[in-house]
């Protein structure tokens, strides 16, 4: 069994390791020019340093809180109209033309408008995301709403419980899963539109340092800034799954049976 353990554990290693050889490998024999990729050893010993002086803690605060605050925005606001569309279908035909005209639409496509609405400024990066993590929550709200088992909302309405109960304890526990998923859904693609438009237009932020290090050819301070969302996108994603398994305790318990 410990045996078992250990090799459950070191799988995951494999590929990060193999990775980190190789790189080691093209840099130390001169594969690859120093001046285009840093080796492992300059990109830890600039990661302390840069997060040792707080320049690195700066960025990635500024892209956070821009990360955060459009994530949540939408995301609310996609979960609470996505479920009075999928229970109301005079909501549902009042949001649907838009929804329709909105989702095909690249959200990075909504960059040059925004910054002619909101500037270069922490408004428009917030909003872009917002926009995109709606129409993902939105739609997978809906969805899951829209797929509740009819026979249940039925027995509900025979038993005469209310409009609130049906909602709160048959619709949005089944919508559940769907929900949770467009939120991991969307978490991934906030980080993508966030280092994207802070590579087009911004002052601060992971996206402008890691273009800030290309313009004056620092190989070692882009790595870092690459590796630094790496980590913190796994770290909300992480975040989220763990909020899965929580609220989705019960899929277990009932596979487990």
């Amino acid at each position: 069994m410990r045996m078992k353990n250990n090799v459950d554990f070191l799988v995951p290693l494999l590929l990060p390791a193999a990775i980190l050889f190789l790189w080691d490998i093209s840099v130390r024999f001169a594969l690859v020019p120093q001046t285009l990729i840093a080796s492992p050893t300059q990109v830890i010993r600039d990661f302390i340093e840069l997060a040792g002086n707080g320049k690195l803690l700066v960025h990635s605060l500024s892209s956070v809180y821009r990360l955060l605050s459009g994530f949540f925005l939408g995301s609310l606001l996609g979960i609470i109209i996505g479920v009075l569309a999928g229970t109301s279908k005079f909501v549902e035909r009042f949001f649907a033309p838009t929804m329709q005209l909105i989702s095909p639409v690249p959200p990075i496509a909504w960059v040059p408008l925004l910054i002619i609405l909101f500037g270069i400024g922490e408004e428009s990066k917030i909003a872009l995301i917002t926009i995109a993590s709606f129409t993902v929550v939105y739609l997978n709200t809906f969805q899951g709403i829209r797929s509740a088992d009819n026979r249940l909302v039925e027995m509900a309405k025979a038993h005469r419980k209310s409009r609130n109960a049906v909602v709160f304890r048959i619709l949005l526990p089944s919508a559940m899963p769907n929900i949770l998923t467009g939120l991991r859904i969307s978490m991934g693609l906030s980080w993508i539109l966030l280092i994207a438009s802070e590579l087009i237009a911004s002052s601060k932020g992971l996206g402008w340092f890691i273009q800030d290090s290309r313009n004056f050819s620092r190989p070692d301070d882009l790595l870092v800034g690459v590796i630094t969302i790496g980590l913190l996108g796994a770290a909300t994603d992480k975040t989220l799954a763990a909020l899965e398994r929580k609220m989705l305790a019960w899929r277990e318990t009932f596979a487990g049976e």
